[in-house]
């Protein structure tokens, strides 16, 4: 067997499913799940949702060790579900580390939806959430219009501002100025129903219930980690509106 190649192969696993957005006892699971398929005497898998360390020793080899930092997170439960299949398959005999490998390297580079069913989404979302909290098709509709200010803000954001609070920040802002403006001009709508059913697709769902799940487990680190990672989205959001909201009135008071 070639075990570096096999820990190559469950380092990538374990990345691949901490930048998914996977829970953090999911990803030492999946690890070490991939790692005893070596028969190796120890294995140890430490993960955080910053980074991952492995370790691989046996009185028959050279121990193997590496560290992977994680840099760059996001939602992506397909991905989880992918490399979950993967790794039951490595684990079964189905196939080899080195085809696994490759199978982990597509899955990186595949999209299941395109940008344009994407950004449909987010813009029918909002909208959606705006009917939901009881608003009238004009509230859905200046929502759906924030829908598309915020996807032509994230093409913008990306790979150019890698800083989630500053693009949640001005996601927000945009969407509680052209909300204030829109209902200046647009007779019975509602601001606070058309800023919370925007904002209702920012809000940081995932990472509050991992946040929990990793506490329930007994991973206090990564637990807190995520708790703060739900809070500073949540000032974000917070922030944007506010800051929105405010510029609109004071701008408002000036010209009158």
């Amino acid at each position: 067997m070639n075990y570096k190649s096999l820990f190559r192969t469950a380092m990538l696993a374990g990345e691949i499913m901490a930048q998914s957005g996977a829970e953090t006892y999911r990803v030492e699971d999946t690890m070490v799940r991939i790692l005893k398929t070596s028969n190796c005497q120890a294995v140890e898998v430490y993960a955080t949702t910053t980074g991952i360390v492995a370790t691989l020793s046996d009185p028959s080899i050279e121990s193997i060790a590496g560290v992977k930092r994680i840099t760059n997170r996001s939602n992506n439960l397909s991905r989880i579900n992918e490399v979950n299949q993967i790794s039951r398959n490595i684990c079964d005999g189905k196939t080899t580390a080195e085809d696994a490998y490759t199978q982990l390297i597509s899955c990186t580079s595949s999209k299941i939806y395109s940008n344009r069913i994407l950004a449909l989404a987010t813009i029918i979302s909002m909208a959606g959430f705006a009917g939901l909290f009881g608003g009238s098709l004009l509230d859905g509709a200046v929502a759906a219009v924030n829908g598309i200010f915020i996807v032509i803000i994230a093409r913008l954001a990306e790979n150019r501002i890698n800083n989630t609070f500053l693009v949640d920040t001005a996601k927000s802002f945009a969407i509680a100025f052209i909300t204030m403006l829109s209902v200046q001009f647009i007779k019975d709508t509602h601001s606070g129903i058309i800023i919370i059913g925007s904002i209702m697709p920012l809000v940081p769902g995932i990472p509050i219930t991992n946040a929990i799940r990793d506490t329930l487990q007994g991973d206090y680190n990564s637990g807190t980690a995520r708790a703060v990672e739900a809070f500073v989205i949540s000032l974000g959001i917070a922030l944007g509106v506010g800051i929105g909201m405010g510029l609109f009135n004071l701008i408002e008071r000036m010209l009158l």
